[in-house]
């Protein structure tokens, strides 16, 4: 197995270079353990491993910690590792289990790394797994950027930069590289779970386009290859273009972005989306933020000032005059907003609607016909990504559905008649300056719902009770916008 190309290509070290390891016990990240420790004296490297323990799958968890031990102590590297609760990290913080155990992962990286003095952290991804990757960001929707797969090599924060020596190894060669060298590892049984979409596509997909062209995967992670230049080549441009549209009254480095409409406007729709991307990660970054959320704030170039969204991460996208302004919620158009400000969104069936308030989204579904025994009328999932769900009879809405803050006139049906939203907002004892802040799924002034963080301030409307036979409104409230798989 030869890196030493793909070292020298992407300048990943340079002599005298202290190097982490990032070592979970799998056949990659022992392979490249190895393979390091020949280039060792050749770059006069200093190494050291890490491994981190999501404690996630029993003895078998425990086992790969010890494998490592065991390991790094019998090749005389210094170990650094960690031991996690991801699953209360991902209930705590409302993030699936992959997210949490990656964001719990790359901390202590980072960590181990400056405990250690090194500069460079070596990962094990290789060649297939770039490929899985962009299949799967194809599958769920991406850009030119997304399509680029798995850098080799990216800077990451306090002065650390990612580095991976396999990126162009396929999976087969570091087989057999452990197999020749009679090397052990540990087998993550995890990776066998095809309820994992990356999973589905490594032993599924792939397979079958290798029936096409055995060689689909190097193909796939050339294309990526292909694609992340070109997205540099389009990034510097954009940075271009995005300094011309700025205001003239702030820098690149101010958070509250503000976009010329009529220069944006000069540049093709696809440079447009760009420069909105690019507006969008300096007002407070891209985490959720999908091609949808790109798409909506394409219209509001067309549309008359005033018009607004609101987007996942608490950040605003508003038309003011002749300009574009992004930014996080407190801080737009350099006003304090606070949590009284009113919002209405229309519910859109089978489409998430992301609720600033609750930092949350909620997504309408309509069931069949059921049976009145097996509705649940609450849920509540720990490992999922629904915080709640509540059920409505679909066959009596008869116009459009909002989740809005209170209006004038607003009343909700209880079992003994129907009652204004004022009185029960009273009888509740709600304090008068929480009220502006409660989202309420309405259908004109026809309150369904009451959604409060509060369970006990929650109340659904009588009319819209589910009846056997009946069709079913579904409203479920998310921690995160789900993808489409």
């Amino acid at each position: 197995m030869h890196i030493i190309q793909t070292i020298q290509k992407y300048k990943m070290l340079s002599p005298g270079d202290h190097v982490l390891i990032a070592v979970s016990g799998g056949g990659d990240s022992v392979a490249l353990l190895y393979s390091l420790l020949e280039l060792k004296e050749d770059f006069s490297l200093t190494l050291f491993a890490a491994h981190v323990n999501h404690n996630l799958r029993g003895d078998e968890s425990q086992q790969d910690e010890g494998f490592v031990q065991r390991l790094c102590h019998g090749l005389g590297i210094q170990l650094l590792s960690h031991s996690a609760d991801v699953k209360f990290e991902a209930k705590n913080c409302g993030l699936s289990i992959e997210e949490a155990a990656r964001k719990i992962r790359y901390a202590f990286l980072y960590k181990a790394a400056k405990k250690c003095s090194a500069k460079k952290i070596a990962l094990g991804h290789n060649q297939d797994d770039n490929a899985e990757t962009l299949l799967l960001r194809l599958c769920r929707g991406t850009g030119l950027t997304g399509l680029g797969g798995i850098p080799p090599i990216r800077e990451a924060k306090k002065n650390i930069t990612l580095i991976r020596p396999l990126i162009e190894t396929d999976r087969s060669t570091i087989d057999s590289y452990l197999c020749n060298k009679g090397i052990s590892y540990c087998t993550d049984s995890s990776n066998f779970d095809k309820s994992f979409m990356r999973n589905r596509i490594r032993h599924d997909v792939i397979p079958t386009l290798q029936e096409i062209n055995p060689t689909a995967s190097a193909q796939l992670a050339k294309t990526a290859l292909l694609l992340r230049e070109e997205s540099m080549l389009l990034e510097e441009l954009t940075c271009s273009v995005f300094q011309e549209c700025l205001s003239h009254t702030q820098t690149s480095q101010d958070q509250v972005i503000r976009l010329h409409i009529p220069t944006l406007c000069q540049s093709p729709a696809s440079m447009q989306r760009r420069v909105i991307r690019m507006g969008l990660h300096k007002a407070g970054g891209l985490k959720d933020i999908s091609q949808k959320h790109i798409s909506q704030i394409e219209t509001l170039i067309t549309n008359q000032t005033g018009k607004k969204f609101h987007l996942p991460g608490l950040l605003f996208a508003q038309r003011e005059y002749d300009f574009l302004v992004l930014s996080k919620l407190p801080k737009l158009i350099q006003k304090k907003i606070d949590d009284t400000t009113p919002f209405c969104f229309k519910i859109i069936i089978n489409e998430p609607v992301f609720i600033p308030i609750l930092n949350c989204y909620a997504l309408a579904s309509i069931e069949p016909n059921v049976n009145l025994g097996k509705i649940p009328y609450t849920t509540s999932l720990v490992n999922s990504l629904e915080i709640c769900t509540k059920y409505f009879n679909y066959d009596k809405i008869i116009g459009e559905l909002h989740i809005r803050t209170r209006c004038p006139g607003d009343r909700i049906a209880i079992t003994i008649g129907n009652k204004k939203l004022k009185d029960e907002f009273c009888d509740r004892k709600i304090p008068g300056n929480q009220r502006d802040t409660i989202p309420l799924l309405a259908m004109g002034n026809n309150i369904l719902w009451i959604i409060d963080k509060d369970s006990k301030n929650e109340r659904i409307s009588s009319d819209y009770a589910v009846q056997d036979g009946c069709k079913v409104l579904k409203v479920s409230v998310l921690k995160k916008e789900p993808t489409k798989e």
